[in-house]
């Protein structure tokens, strides 16, 4: 399909958003990633540009989480965990990321470095804490199980539970689907909501309609990441609807991953047809090639999104957070007001 014209995507770059389902690890930049690599001594498949990009051609989910976790053994000190965490403000301040909610996967960062959870934590904090003060930017974490190490989710569970007052939001469950149903995770879960944290379990990006159903009936998820499988059962496409629980759409990913073959016979446009509480977000952005900019450029030019609906999308993501209500109808106000500005324009 031909791109659209230059006007809506010129409205996309400078439109304030907001993303839900971004991880860290999966964010960062090529250039940082070999810095890090040489830094820390740590061998690459590749130890040039051209060289990682072939390293990120996948196949699988899989073969992805093999990649992801060679991309988190370069990661060694706190410092490292602050550069990142940083860098990722940077990104959000490029392409006017106002807000995020962004998932980082602690025991592997754990095992892999031999730093204590608060050591690591500390180091994502000062990061993010600076780049909210050098760059307007605001982010907070989602700690997320790897449903295929089963047995880090008490751990898991325990840190998350411990680190509400340190910008923790969020509970997620990550990895291979298959094999790894939610309902392994109950009680984990039941752990982190106890704490006052907020469910937002993986379910329904590989694995079909009862991994979904299994996120909210056993782990009360309050989103779903991604969910596209949703729409094999009527059933829950009725129940989401109804119930408007919010869907963490990443369309590059589900192609890059094999999912789908095109944005055309992705059901990112079915779904917000439908009436369910879509959302649209970057997953791992560099591993994709892709970023939120281009994620909803892709709507527009692959799908017919307008501009309205292309705001909708932004404010939907923005109603979704897990923001106090406070700082979430004052964001919105300023969001409304930017998008007027953007519209006389």
């Amino acid at each position: 399909m031909e791109s659209t014209d230059r006007s809506l995507h010129d409205f996309v770059r400078e439109m304030p958003k907001v993303e839900l389902h971004v991880h860290l690890e999966g964010s960062i930049q090529p250039a940082t990633l070999l810095a890090l690599a040489e830094r820390n001594k740590v061998a690459l498949p590749a130890n040039d540009l051209a060289g990682l990009r072939q390293f990120y051609q996948f196949t699988d989910l899989e073969q992805f989480v093999r990649v992801y976790f060679t991309i988190s053994g370069c990661l060694k000190t706190a410092d490292d965990f602050s550069l990142i965490a940083y860098e990722f403000g940077v990104e959000m301040a490029r392409q006017r990321i106002r807000y995020a909610e962004v998932t980082f996967t602690p025991y592997t960062n754990v095992a892999y470095t031999h730093l204590p959870f608060d050591e690591i934590m500390a180091g994502l904090n000062e990061g993010r804490a600076r780049a909210q003060a050098e760059l307007g930017v605001e982010f907070r974490w989602v700690l997320d199980i790897v449903r295929s190490d089963p047995d880090t989710r008490d751990q898991v569970a325990s840190w998350a539970a411990g680190a509400v007052d340190r910008g923790v939001v969020g509970f997620g469950l990550g990895g291979p689907e298959r094999g790894y149903p939610p309902e392994l995770f109950a009680e984990a879960y039941a752990v982190a909501l106890e704490a006052g944290l907020h469910s937002v379990p993986h379910a329904g990006e590989v694995a079909g309609p009862a991994s979904v159903w299994g996120a909210i009936r056993a782990l009360k998820a309050e989103r779903i990441g991604h969910g596209v499988h949703s729409v094999e059962d009527p059933e829950l496409i009725e129940y989401l609807r109804e119930h408007q629980i919010p869907l963490e759409v990443c369309p590059t990913s589900n192609l890059c991953l094999g999912g789908y073959r095109s944005y055309e016979e992705h059901p990112v446009r079915w779904l917000w047809d439908q009436g369910l509480y879509v959302t649209v977000n970057s997953d791992d952005p560099p591993m994709f090639n892709t970023d939120l900019v281009a994620e909803y450029q892709a709507l527009a030019d692959h799908l017919a999104f307008t501009a309205d609906e292309l705001e909708r999308l932004s404010l939907k993501a923005l109603r979704a957070s897990f923001l106090p209500a406070e700082r979430k109808a004052a964001l919105e106000r300023d969001f409304v007001a930017e998008f007027a500005r953007l519209r006389r324009s």
